[in-house]
């Protein structure tokens, strides 16, 4: 396991829990953005020049972005959120604003991109990415504008990854820097293909010289560490690509596919995660496709002030929580007991010291056990726990609990906004008033409704209600209730950015301890957690307490047998026993050694016990990043024949962690479980490998109902390779070529060359366990007599000639397998399509294209796939009758399954195919000059120009 080595004491995460992807308020109406929310870091101080900064700067980018757009789109309202500890400033009160749910996070600088401005993107073409990162110095030093260009144009180019899901047109994120286009000459990866330049090698150690590239001996490109100077005068015609240049002076637009326009079209044959993310599709297409604009918000030129106008707010200092729990007779006996106990750890354990929290109980009626509570002393955590209800009869009135909530959060004339409605239920609503009679009253109080549904197989109005509020929803069963434990550390947790106040679940199973014997499990404790460590353990029946042994790493133990014992620990005896609840629970003092940890639990009853264990922990010391884990679904409602992702992201402040093993457990409607390794292999629904997000596709639906989602991460084998950083960032200017010919260096540019990749370190073992929010499946039960689902679509075909001075060598072609259903199992066979030229032919008719034949494979078998996530490598013969020196080919594929089912066409992969040596038999020899097609011509009309 390895983690890249942070380059400083307090770098801060910046990633939140439920989904992965956006969470995202903003809206769009008559061309003007709302809702967007900027956060600052809880470890950023105060400052009123920074608050300054970020209002000049999205001034700058709502003029820019109203530009790129041709006026369809600026930024008319924009929140910025201050740490809730600032207090020189005049702050309003937030409402339901988050730090976790910001679209625009203000931190300091990631270990690899620094202060580099870019965006956490983990989803495909068109869809939105996670956040945009900005640091404290970029935003108020003046000095960035020479590296990244204008901020407002910086942020129009992030704008781009974060709201409409394109992708970077510069060779960023270890895509090639540079290709031979269709005419056998050198290009530099960019759009357009008219921004023109030279290739030069900057000597970072002198004090900054240029000279011209040389050719690699293998393929005749550049050599390594060439990059490519655009002229700082470009032809008027020049006005694209946001994507590409944000920071060439004439670049105000997205590259398009308008012909009437060919100086500014895509560029389809670079080698860029645009065109292999949206298959040579242009930005400017995939940004007209988005629900902004498809139907809506047509030009307004007559829009002359795009200044937006700025709300400042800061969070409360405690969250509050009103749980409304289902006492109705259908809860009787064991339900009733497991909501006992699981609410008793969340009071007792979970809450934060300072947050408040009031109890309803409701059946045919709704009755307050306790107004809001703040905890402020281990006295008010009991309070509560002896309000908890013991006794259930009667209907189910869910609308009479939401009700009772209410009125708790808005006792003593406060506002209930932002308030959390937290609804654990087991049934169907069967009293009125239902939710859907009190669901316009609570949207209005501002009230955030989540729910944890206790073997409701049903969507129903309150799941509709969670989400319309900003909530979120769990699904847990009797058979198993350790993901309803975990729903509960996950309420608990803060949203405030506060990483070091977060409560990790490092560890959860579920177990059967026999009769009269002795189950032994065990726990990694890493050295970035350790501070209020709490090891938990419920039995499920009997008054019959169970015996718990807890070894420490050195071999001593903590028990609840307190008879002494030579190889007691110190502070022996630890446990807290609650019978009532049936919990015991170990919490350790100071700060939890790392290293294993080992129980063993036994039980004197006549009869099997089923045993939770939970341990829970937070961060160990603030100059050290705990490993974090979040995990969340790409959506909450699937039917017959979709698939469901679920990612879980992997990281130590911004730094990814590689190598993890990644499981998520799906509860089914029945409470069976199951289990889906996750994988970071850059294939779909992967969308880049080794940046610490994992993914799969889910598709084991048993039937139609509520699932739940837990994920566990952990390590205990170290691994060594190089990691990234999943983001899309802006691109550097290195330097430009003056209009006399001379280089002009950006010196700061070498502080951005090679940030692709950083020195590894090992993490150790660790291990983290996340409860996502739940998913409803509203097809018909999957079952092997029918073949629902198609094999995924393969997203990184790569084509390449095997050498490009050998004419009869063949393309190589390599992509990851996909599976049979989606990314599992094995896939029939492949279907193999190629085009000469005319690559887009593959995205528009595929079917047209030329099959490639058995005969024709040279190396691999069209008919065995190999099973899903391994690695496919073809030989393709190039048998083609060709009058020119070379010719462009274009491949894509897509897999079949036993009945028939076909993927969708993958990527498309272009590549030039030369029949004459490009080196011209001198590989060694300079390449210096301005990338064309008409070089000469384009050479000529520069000096023109000058």
């Amino acid at each position: 396991m390895i983690l890249v080595n942070l380059s400083f004491s307090l770098c801060v995460l910046a990633c939140f829990k439920g989904a992965i992807v956006s969470s995202s308020i903003v809206t769009i109406s008559n061309n003007g953005y709302s809702g967007l929310l900027i956060a600052i870091n809880p470890e950023v101080p105060e400052s009123s020049e920074l608050i300054d900064a970020i209002k000049e700067v999205w001034t700058d980018a709502s003029k820019a972005l109203y530009t790129a757009t041709k006026q369809r789109a600026y930024f008319d309202q924009i929140t910025i959120l201050v740490p809730k500890f600032w207090n020189e400033g005049t702050y309003q009160p937030a409402g339901k604003e988050t730090y976790d749910a910001a679209d625009v996070l203000v931190a300091y600088p990631n270990p690899v991109y620094q202060d580099q401005p870019y965006t956490l993107q983990y989803g495909g073409c068109g869809e939105p990415g996670t956040y945009i990162h900005l640091t404290p110095s970029y935003l108020v030093n003046d000095s960035f504008v020479d590296i990244f260009g204008p901020k407002g144009k910086a942020m129009a180019h992030e704008w781009g990854h974060y709201r409409w899901g394109v992708f970077d047109e510069s060779p960023t994120y270890g895509y090639d820097p540079f290709y031979y286009n269709s005419m056998g000459q050198i290009e530099a990866t960019r759009c357009p293909v008219n921004l023109k330049g030279e290739f030069k090698v900057i000597d970072y150690s002198t004090t900054g010289t240029a000279r011209d590239c040389q050719r690699n001996v293998q393929d005749g490109l550049p050599e390594d560490n060439c990059v490519f100077f655009p002229y700082e005068e470009q032809s008027s015609y020049l006005t694209s690509s946001f994507m590409s240049n944000q920071y060439i002076k004439q670049v105000e637009l997205f590259c398009h596919n308008d012909e009437s326009d060919p100086y500014n079209i895509h560029n389809k044959e670079a080698p860029n995660e645009q065109n292999r993310m949206c298959n040579l599709r242009s930005t400017w297409e995939v940004i007209l496709d988005s629900s902004d604009f498809a139907n809506a918000n047509s030009p307004n030129v007559a829009l002359f002030d795009t200044s937006p106008t700025f709300n400042i707010i800061k969070p409360t200092s405690s969250k509050r929580y009103v749980l409304v729990l289902d006492t109705s007779g259908s809860m009787i006996g064991t339900k009733l007991e497991q909501m006992r106990q699981v609410v008793s750890i969340f009071i007792d354990q979970f809450v934060p010291t300072g947050d408040q929290v009031a109890l309803v109980e409701f059946a045919s009626s709704a009755s307050k056990l306790s107004s809001l509570r703040t905890l402020t002393d281990q006295s008010d955590r009991d309070f509560l726990l002896t309000k908890l209800p013991k006794d259930a009869s009667g209907g189910t009135c869910i609308g009479c609990g939401l009700l009772s909530a209410l009125e708790i959060l808005e006792e003593n004339g406060k506002n209930p906004v932002g308030g959390n409605i937290v609804v654990f239920t087991d049934g169907e609503e069967n009293e009125k008033p239902y939710v859907k009679d009190v669901s316009d009253q609570v949207l209005q109080a501002g009230g955030v409704v989540h729910a944890i549904f206790f073997s409701t197989n049903a969507k129903n109005d309150l799941a509709t209600l969670v989400v319309d509020s900003g909530g979120i929803w769990f699904f847990g069963s009797e058979v198993n209730i350790n993901s309803i434990l975990g729903a509960f550390q996950s309420l608990a947790s803060p949203n405030d950015g506060d990483v070091y106040s977060e409560i990790f679940q490092v560890h959860s199973s579920t177990f059967d301890v026999d009769k009269h014997s002795t189950y032994n499990g065990y726990v990694d404790i890493d050295s970035t957690v350790g501070n209020n460590t709490v090891f938990t353990f419920t039995w499920d029946q009997y008054d019959i307490q169970i015996e718990v042994v807890l070894e420490h790493p050195s071999g001593c133990i903590y028990s609840t047998n307190h008879l002494a014992n030579a190889n007691d620990c110190t502070g022996q005896p630890l446990d807290k026993v609650d019978v009532t609840f049936k919990v015991v629970s170990f919490p350790l003092p100071g700060t939890a050694d790392p290293g294993r940890w080992r129980y063993y639990v036994s039980t004197a009853a006549d009869r099997s016990q089923k045993v939770i264990t939970s341990v829970t922990s937070q961060a160990s010391d603030r100059s050290k990043q705990p490993i974090v884990v979040s995990s969340g679904l790409d959506k909450t409602d699937v039917g017959t024949g979709d698939a469901i992702v679920v990612y879980a992201q992997v990281s130590q402040g911004f730094a990814p962690v590689l190598d993890a093993n990644v499981l998520a457990l799906v509860q089914q409607p029945d409470g069976t479980v199951k289990e889906l390794e996750l994988y970071d292999a850059g294939a779909a629904p992967d969308v880049r490998a080794d940046d610490g997000v994992y993914s799969r596709f889910f598709t084991s639906y048993s039937k139609p109902g509520s699932y739940g989602v837990q994920v566990t991460v952990s390590q205990t084998v170290n691994s060594y390779k190089a990691t990234r950083v999943a983001g899309s960032r802006a691109p550097v200017n290195f330097g430009t070529i003056k209009a006399d010919g001379s280089v002009n260096i950006n010196p700061d540019g070498m502080y951005y060359v090679g940030t692709n990749d950083v020195t590894p370190v090992e993490t150790g073992n660790f291990s983290r366990v996340v409860t996502n929010e739940g998913f409803q499946y509203t097809g018909i039960a999957v079952s092997g007599a029918v073949d629902f689902f198609p094999p995924n679509a393969i997203s990184d075909l790569k084509a390449e000639q095997m050498d490009v001075n050998d004419p009869n060598s063949g393309v190589t072609l390599s992509f990851t397998a996909p599976g049979n259903d989606y990314d599992q199992g094995t896939a029939f066979r492949y279907e193999l399509r190629y085009v000469i030229n005319n690559v887009t032919q593959l995205v528009d008719a595929f079917e047209s294209c030329t099959l490639v034949k058995k005969s024709d494979v040279i190396k691999g078998n069209l008919t065995q796939p190999k099973v899903a996530g391994s690695k496919e490598t073809f030989l393709i013969s190039t048998d083609i009758a060709v009058t020119s020196d070379q010719i462009t080919l274009g491949f894509a594929l897509l897999a079949i399954d036993e009945s028939g089912k076909k993927a969708d066409p993958s990527n498309v992969a272009p590549v030039v195919y030369f029949y004459s040596s490009p080196t011209g038999g001198d590989a060694s020899r300079v390449v210096a000059a301005m990338t064309s097609v008409f070089f000469a011509v384009a050479l000529m009309l520069f000096r023109l120009m000058i």
